[in-house]
């Protein structure tokens, strides 16, 4: 587990092997993005009391619902009385549509992520157990164990931290969003984009490759000085200048990124 605040952002990540969560100070809210385990969870709700901000006015928001971000929102609430905000596509999955899923060669595109971030073995057991208790992604079917508290649209404000502003970028899944500071030029990108190697990565794991291609001319058209994604480590600085796109293999020797090369979903195969 790595807990750490982000420059000089009022900004905190707790990461455990590639499941970030991020924790957001705004005047007198606290938004957390990505619950995604138990243990990112409890380390997100330790920092919420190491700064005081426990006494309420905590939400809880997921990117997307993929149970890889939204397996520790029920720890949050326990915990923080957390609000919970939910992609308003999840509406309809919770109703009863089966959310879309990307194949096993698109899997085999992402594996390189698998070796950015310190291996943990607790982690991929949450990641496992949670994968058919919470979200979507084993199968074709949605779960949430309770009523969220509202859905997330865009333009919308991020709950608890009002300056932030939701933005739809369906094509990792159909309700993918992320989440941009103007200001600070700052954004959280859920699985929209990725980093590899210290460069940003449009996601090659996607179920609508013409709007993961809308959604990436849309996020490239922002200035952004700071990009805080779902899996990878947080860069800064010319962020788009060496961004690769989703339809880009990965470069390097590894035998991950090899692998990747050989049997992922690429235009030339």
């Amino acid at each position: 587990m790595e807990t750490t605040r982000l420059w000089d952002l009022p900004v905190h990540r707790a990461s455990d092997w590639i499941f970030n969560c991020y924790i957001v100070e705004a005047g007198d809210g606290v938004a957390i993005v990505d619950a995604g385990l138990k243990s990112t969870a409890d380390a997100a709700a330790e920092i919420v009391q190491a700064l005081g901000r426990d006494q309420g006015g905590v939400s809880v928001s997921a990117t997307h619902g993929h149970s890889d971000h939204l397996g520790g929102m029920p720890t949050l609430r326990s915990r923080l009385s957390a609000s919970t905000h939910l992609p308003q596509r999840c509406e309809r999955y919770i109703q009863g549509e089966s959310p879309r899923r990307f194949g096993l060669r698109s899997m085999l595109g992402f594996v390189p992520m698998y070796a950015q971030q310190p291996f943990s073995a607790s982690a991929l057991r949450q990641f496992v157990g949670d994968s058919k208790k919470i979200g979507f992604g084993s199968d074709d079917a949605f779960r949430f164990p309770y009523a969220p508290d509202a859905f997330l649209s865009d333009g919308d404000a991020l709950p608890g931290a009002p300056d932030w502003r939701v933005l739809e970028v369906p094509g990792h899944s159909d309700d993918s969003l992320c989440f941009y500071h103007p200001e600070s030029e700052t954004l959280l990108s859920g699985d929209a984009v990725v980093t590899l190697d210290g460069r940003a990565w449009f996601n090659p794991e996607w179920v609508d490759a013409a709007a993961s291609r809308e959604s990436e001319e849309r996020l490239r058209a922002l200035p952004v000085r700071h990009l805080l994604p779902g899996h990878g480590l947080p860069i800064s600085g010319n962020v788009w200048g060496r961004a690769m796109s989703s339809t880009t293999p990965p470069p390097g020797r590894g035998v991950l990124a090899r692998c990747a090369r050989a049997f992922g979903r690429w235009p030339s195969r």
